[in-house]
């Protein structure tokens, strides 16, 4: 159960320490309402002692005292009295109830709203290989359904903590009236709490299944939705359905397996409580007490029961979401996860060279049985385009990761002129570099809104000029709301070179001082493409550009080429020098065959 606390409930409670100042008042006003209740059921004795004429009533000194209430009174009187003072106290309790109710209901919408700021921080600023390796299905579903289940474990912990409390006040008021008849209580509930607590762990096993399996199943809905066509291309709708059907079925299974076991607490309890019921009766009867103090004793028992119950069914929820709050805190916890790059230089100017002086790159750094990129050393000039080439999977845009500092090198050093690249503030840096690559994703929004993603105040006439030199004016004017044109973040109804060109357009925009375009230009046809190179040719001095391509005519507009080979640079020289060369012979450049 420590464990359970540690390292589940604390992590999600630490990010709302602003609010657990107020838990100290919750509990409070639950105890308060709770000992108002009490007092209010006790003083039944009084009026059932009014009411049946009895006299000695048995049971302790406190039901001695309830008996006297208002004795000086005439018996009319005294009821009334009682019958006042009664309601008072039902009133009072039930308003300190209702401030309970929305002082927690506010903490856990804060803890809510903290945790779901939490996980999408997370996920804003973690480093990028961290995100590469994350299944999308299984953070879809900690956003979209496991942070909701950790903030009901917040409000459940709550509901822990108020009916424990008040539990124990009204179990207060049993031992004063008889401690006899609370020690078969005690026994009772000491044994419904050990059943219950075996029972609610066992839902931990399932919990966790349900958490996996529906990230499996959220996956298969994203295939769905983002892969529409290439399902229909190939005929696979019912292969999906298959896959998806068997997804559901596994969660179905779980869920299942989870609400049979959670079920069997409540129906328990309501057993255990009828037993303890019948045996009070019986020892009363045994004991001789009177009417009074046992009408007076069933009655808080009844109240006790549901606060029991509540205490019971939260603490099963907590077990029940176990496998919820493990996925929200290993993504929330930051042992064993790369954090983002720093650095502090906010001034690097760029006036001769970006260098890579012996550069090594592997996604396992500690195996380093894969290195993408290894020990390639050159220089990018500035204020020139720098071409890169090489086969798929040669290291190409590997370099364009590196540059921007999403990830960062293994081995090596780069500079830029004479500052090392890793000293230089990460944001600072990105936002003179502007990429435009055929994976680099669209928005949920406008046209407008995706060309000025990086430059919000853009104007529109600002962002039909970058559009026309993307060649992207025609094509967007001729949507069914221009530039206001909703895409869609996978931008669906656009074609594929359609989509580049506002990627390029966006980073045209920008005016970087420096410009990547990886892949940039592939899917665009061949007139808009002359036209690019164009606008590129014609950037020449204004910007340091790196381009990758495996296109001649794309190489073209470069001043020099950098080849790779295998993840290292077999050869580096000025394009004039190997223009005449095919493609296939630039990539064999400096192999010795």
């Amino acid at each position: 159960m420590l464990d359970f606390v540690r390292h589940r409930l604390l992590p999600i409670w630490r990010l709302s320490e602003r609010q657990l100042v107020l838990v100290p008042v919750i509990v409070v006003l639950g105890l308060t309402a709770a000992a108002l209740e009490g007092l209010g059921i006790g003083l039944v004795i009084p009026l059932l002692a009014v009411v049946t004429g009895s006299g000695d009533i048995g049971g302790s000194g406190v039901a001695t005292w309830l008996r006297s209430f208002a004795g000086e009174m005439e018996p009319s009187a005294r009821i009334g009295t009682i019958a006042l003072v009664m309601f008072a106290l039902i009133l009072l309790k039930n308003l300190l109830a209702a401030a309970n109710a929305a002082l927690s209901a506010y903490v856990c919408g804060q803890a809510g709203h903290r945790i779901r700021t939490a996980l999408a921080q997370r996920l804003l600023t973690a480093d990028y290989p961290f995100m590469r390796d994350q299944e999308p299905g299984a953070l879809m579903n900690v956003l979209s359904n496991e942070s909701w289940r950790a903030a009901d474990a917040v409000n459940a912990t709550l509901n822990v903590l108020v009916n424990a409390c008040a539990a124990l006040i009204l179990y207060g008021f049993l031992l004063a009236l008889s401690w006899k008849l609370a020690l078969i209580i005690t026994v009772a509930l000491v044994f419904m709490l050990l059943v219950h607590g075996v029972l609610a762990k066992r839902l931990r096993a399932p919990s966790r299944l349900v958490s996996a399996e529906s990230g499996k199943l959220s996956a298969r809905m994203l295939d769905i939705i983002h892969a529409a066509q290439l399902i229909r291309l190939f005929n696979q709708e019912s292969r999906e359905q298959s896959r998806f059907d068997t997804a559901s079925d596994t969660v179905r299974a779980g869920v299942l397996r989870l609400h049979v076991r959670s079920g069997l607490l409540a129906p328990l309890s309501e057993i255990l409580f009828a037993g303890v019921f019948l045996v009070i009766i019986v020892s009363a009867w045994r004991l001789g007490f009177s009417f009074p103090l046992v009408a007076t004793f069933m009655v808080l028992l009844h109240r006790l029961q549901p606060y029991v119950r509540n205490l019971q069914g939260s603490w099963g929820q907590l077990w029940g979401w176990s496998g919820a709050l493990e996925s929200v805190a290993r993504l929330l916890d930051a042992d064993g996860k790369a954090t983002a790059p720093t650095g502090s230089v906010t001034r690097a100017p760029l006036t001769r060279a970006i260098t890579f002086d012996r550069v090594t790159f592997s996604y396992d750094t500690v195996a380093r049985t894969a290195d993408v990129l290894r020990e390639a050393s050159f220089v990018i000039p500035a204020l020139q385009a720098t071409g890169f080439i090489g086969r798929s999977g040669a290291g190409k845009t590997t370099i364009v990761q590196l540059l921007t500092r999403l990830v960062e090198p293994s081995d090596g050093v780069i500079r830029v002129d004479d500052i090392a690249l890793g000293e230089i503030d990460p944001a600072t840096w990105r936002g003179r570099i502007a990429v435009a690559s055929q994976d680099l994703e669209l928005v949920n929004a406008t046209v407008f809104e995706n060309i000025a993603y990086a430059v919000p105040n853009a104007s529109q006439p600002d962002v039909e000029r970058a559009a026309r030199l993307a060649e992207a004016h025609d094509f967007i004017a001729a949507l069914p709301q221009g530039y206001a044109t909703l895409i869609g973040a996978g931008a669906t109804r656009l074609s594929a070179g359609q989509r580049q060109r506002i990627a390029l357009a966006r980073a045209i925009l920008c005016e970087p001082e420096i410009l990547v375009l990886d892949e940039a230009t592939n899917a665009v046809d061949g007139v808009s493409e002359t036209a690019i190179l164009e606008t590129i040719k014609a950037r020449s001095g204004r910007s340091t550009t790196l381009l990758i391509s495996h296109h001649h005519r794309t190489i073209s507009v470069c001043d020099r080429v950098v080849v790779l080979n295998d993840g290292r640079v077999s050869a580096q020289a000025d394009w004039a020098s190997v223009q005449h060369l095919r493609m296939e012979e630039l990539y064999e450049l400096g192999t010795t065959g």
